[in-house]
């Protein structure tokens, strides 16, 4: 932002009630939060993790001498 085009927005602000210029902040903090909305870190995390568990859930199991499979170890170790 130049200068000029900063003193054009004060002087345009000098004229405004406090309410006007409570309205003016607000949309353009929601502009902001409109150019740099980001995906949900968490949500792209927890898709991972889905994904991830369902890769595992299809990789073949193997039998050991207990009679409980490799899929039964682990929900018996690792609780979802």
């Amino acid at each position: 932002m130049t200068h000029q085009q900063r003193e054009t927005i004060e002087q345009s602000l000098a004229g405004l009630s406090m309410q006007d210029k409570r309205e003016l902040v607000d949309q353009i903090l929601l502009s902001i939060r409109a150019d740099g909305l980001t995906p949900d870190r968490t949500g792209q995390q927890r898709e991972a993790l889905a994904r991830l568990c369902q890769k595992t859930d299809a990789m073949p199991s193997a039998t050991h001498g207990d009679g409980l499979t490799n899929r039964d170890h682990d929900r018996l170790i690792y609780t979802r």
